[in-house]
């Protein structure tokens, strides 16, 4: 199960996405704890690295670090497609993903990945299936 999604820039938090129950206090704290800790790793090391009770999977894409927390039971090498699965949904989406989309299209982001995931379980893995529902939404509204 994955209990959250982080993307990070230059060492700080641009997009969070908590799959599981966490206390926005201890947000924060956990954030800057994991990005430094991803951040840190040797660049041709693993990206799957131990943080207490979760393993978490990076990846970088562009100047943009995708980070998710994991059960330790959880096949690390599926996470770490479903990243790569994420980013090619969002350049489907809006034809050419860059970090400028994190920062003014933060409510698209969410429902990709909403559509992609339920309850920290990754349901849907077709692209044109997950981005079906957010595109007749975006007809509709442009309407």
């Amino acid at each position: 199960m994955m209990h959250y999604l982080l993307i990070s820039k230059d060492g700080s938090v641009q997009f969070s996405h908590y799959f599981t129950h966490s206390s926005p206090s201890s947000r924060p704290t956990t954030e800057a704890r994991v990005i430094a800790k991803c951040t840190n790793a040797d660049k041709d090391a693993c990206h799957f690295l131990e943080d207490g009770p979760h393993t978490l999977v990076f990846r970088w894409f562009g100047p943009c670090m995708f980070v998710v927390a994991a059960d330790h039971s959880e096949n690390e090498l599926m996470i770490y497609e479903f990243l790569s699965l994420y980013v090619n949904a969002l350049h489907k989406y809006f034809g050419k993903f860059s970090e400028k989309h994190i920062l003014l299209n933060i409510e698209r982001l969410h429902m990709v990945l909403e559509e992609m995931v339920v309850a920290g379980e990754l349901l849907e893995p077709s692209i044109r299936n997950a981005l079906s529902p957010i595109q007749m939404l975006d007809t509709i509204s442009s309407r």
